[in-house]
């Protein structure tokens, strides 16, 4: 290669390795051409036939291409240049394969076009029309990288919004499908922060309901003298404040869903009017005389043991057995194995859309910490662990430091020297990038390195 390998490896002063284009084409002028004049913007891979082009495309996964048709061993003819786009986008369906030609090459462009290429730029090439085509070529890229990585995004919440696919979360996921459309009452169990909310949600938005409303109400967090109000509604004077009349939670859910959290935090005056309700399907508001028919189905949630609430004449058997007709158990994080994994990973990604953050990677010793941990607040503690790790965390990586978790002594013990090593390796150099603005020379310069090492190093670490 004639370029020098600074100019090609990267960005002398830029943040983070250039972008790379791969020229295909059998004219030394003009890839020495296209080289010089991009090798401050771009990493510039030349090739001069179809098989050198697949060989550097392979190795570098460059995402787009300049390709004449006319390669060897027959330069005349568009066969080798055909053949080398069909490999390409075989090898990479979302690499944009731009279409070098002349005016005499016209058709064999339009049929390139045809079979995939992304666009036909003419000769003699014009270096700053061609500079503006790669701008928006790679400015495509990244819409399409984002929308992907969304859709990414999306599919990793395994089912209806809940995150995990350990065998336990199999086993909720199924009862819900079967729930889903029986107009029955659930009971929803689990510790605070296990995602009973999520659940309900889910039921709904599978049934013939989901059309309907979704209304959810905190039975413990309302003051027992507004709560009656807050669930049934009020007629105006009813009590001091009532100005107006006013709807209740089970009217707003008329067709939908009504979702009573912590229900086992319930009064024992309003347990008996739940259980009215369930019973006839109507409501009065406080107050108000007329009965009201209502049409909402209800699911119900609580952290609590009912079984000993009932016993201990604390809540209403009665009402617990219409509650109960199925009852779906939510298992605590600390018993969801490798899930933990795939919600950190989850809401990494969501927070730092949210926080305007670059994206960050957890180091192995925080990924053993989380899988250690008990997780006492279960998913809601982990939001907030993590949430808080992002804004404090200077560099690309959440250590377990930062998670405020400690890591197994038993993990420490069973790292390799090997492992060890590359793990402050990526530390001291995400460190040194943080310090140095992400100046490659600089950040090379202060740990010692060549430039073209330094990137070595950042792309075996994912830096």
């Amino acid at each position: 290669m004639t370029v020098p390998d600074a100019k090609r490896a990267g960005n002398i002063e830029g943040s983070r390795p250039l972008p790379k284009i791969l020229i295909v084409d059998d004219d030394d002028q003009i890839l020495k051409q296209i080289q010089w004049a991009f090798s401050e913007e771009y990493q510039v891979f030349p090739a001069g036939d179809r098989l050198k082009a697949i060989e550097i495309f392979r190795k570098e996964r460059i995402p787009v291409v300049l390709l004449d048709l006319g390669l060897p061993p027959q330069p005349r003819e568009a066969t080798e240049g055909l053949a080398a786009l069909e490999e390409l986008l075989a090898e990479n369906p979302f690499a944009k394969v731009i279409i070098v030609s002349g005016n005499s090459e016209r058709q064999n462009a339009l049929r390139a076009v045809d079979m995939g290429a992304h666009d036909i730029f003419p000769k003699p090439v014009d270096l700053d029309e061609l500079r503006i085509v790669l701008k928006r070529v790679y400015r495509r890229l990244q819409l399409e990288r984002e929308s992907l990585e969304e859709r990414s995004l999306a599919t990793q919440v395994s089912f209806e919004d809940i995150i995990g696919s350990s065998a336990p979360m199999k086993g909720v996921y199924a009862t819900i499908r079967k729930v889903a459309n029986a107009e029955v009452p659930v009971l929803i169990l689990g510790d605070s922060g296990t995602g009973k909310e999520l659940v309900a949600m889910a039921i709904h938005n599978l049934s013939r309901r989901k059309s309907g409303p979704f209304a959810a109400i905190n039975c413990g967090a309302i003051p027992e003298s507004l709560l009656e109000s807050e669930l049934f509604g009020h007629e105006r004077g009813s009590f001091t404040g009532a100005t107006g009349q006013r709807r209740g939670r089970l009217e707003y859910a008329q067709g939908g869903t009504l979702f009573l959290d912590e229900i086992g935090d319930l009064a024992p005056i309003l347990q008996v009017k739940i259980l009215r309700f369930l019973q006839e399907r109507i409501i009065e508001r406080v107050g108000g005389r007329e009965s009201i028919s209502v049409d909402s189905r209800v699911i119900a949630a609580t952290h609590q043991n009912l079984e000993n609430a009932v016993k201990e004449n604390k809540f209403r058997e009665d009402l617990y057995f219409r509650l109960a007709v199925v009852t779906i158990a939510l298992p605590p994080l600390r018993e969801r194995g490798s899930d933990v994994i795939e919600i950190a990973d989850h809401l990494v990604k969501a927070f730092s859309k949210e926080l305007h953050l670059a994206p960050k990677k957890f180091t192995k010793h925080a990924l053993e910490a989380m899988q250690a941990h008990d997780w006492p607040g279960n998913v809601r503690e982990l939001q907030n662990r993590l949430k808080r790790a992002l804004v404090l965390s200077d560099g690309p990586f959440i250590n377990a430091e930062e998670l405020e978790l400690e890591t197994p002594v038993e993990s420490r013990a069973k790292s390799t020297l090997k492992e060890a090593k590359e793990e402050v390796e990526r530390e001291v150099i995400a460190k040194a990038l943080q310090e140095n603005g992400h100046n490659i020379s600089k950040t090379a310069k202060a740990l010692g390195v060549s430039r073209p090492t330094l990137y070595e190093l950042m792309q075996r670490y994912g830096i």
